[in-house]
């Protein structure tokens, strides 16, 4: 008998054949043998799937570890960046001060250089006023020594002629105009010495 046993066959003398319930019972058997392979197949694949699985779920936490330590790097990179950009905007903000501090530094260095060379000239214009005030006040010096000397022998001689007389009011009006000088002479000498 072969194929699939739908029913079992009955005997003459009551119940079943029993080539047919031997046979059924064989391929129940046989599929029960086939089932529990199958299961302890299945149990060895799931076990070996298993020990696959484990190490690559501690790659996963690892893994996962991993990004979340990149994660932070790479906000605290940002959070560099950004500092590092403040820091830029104000080191830019800082060299732009300077160079208008510069270039006011320089306009005054040059406004100082002409007051300086102003005062130069005014400088040697008064070295050279003084000089001839001071060659106009030897000369006049010279005149009142003489002129001294001439009012000495005059006043030696006050009972000559009238010329005698106009000449010593001559002498006398050169004195003063000598004496009314000698403070400015003396005011413009004490301001070059003190300049």
């Amino acid at each position: 008998m072969s194929g699939e046993i739908k029913f079992f066959r009955k005997r003459f003398f009551g119940g079943f054949n029993r080539d047919d319930v031997v046979q059924y019972i064989s391929k129940l058997a046989k599929e029960r043998n086939e089932y529990k392979s199958a299961v302890e197949a299945a149990q060895s694949e799931a076990k070996a799937m298993a020990d696959e699985v484990e190490p690559l779920r501690i790659e996963v936490q690892e893994a996962k570890k991993a990004v979340e330590e990149a994660q932070g790097n790479v906000d605290r990179a940002v959070q560099s960046e950004k500092q590092a950009n403040e820091e830029k905007e104000k080191a830019r903000q800082e060299v732009q001060d300077m160079v208008r501090e510069v270039e006011r530094l320089k306009e005054d260095l040059e406004n100082a250089k002409n007051i300086a060379e102003e005062d130069r000239k005014a400088k040697e214009k008064t070295q050279q006023e003084l000089h001839g005030l001071a060659s106009a006040h030897e000369m006049l010096r010279n005149e009142y020594d003489e002129i001294k000397r001439e009012l000495e022998k005059c006043r030696e001689f006050k009972a000559e002629a009238l010329s005698s007389r106009e000449k010593i009011e001559k002498l006398e009006a050169i004195k003063k105009q000598f004496e009314d000088l000698q403070p400015a002479l003396d005011n413009l000498r004490c301001a070059f010495q003190a300049e």
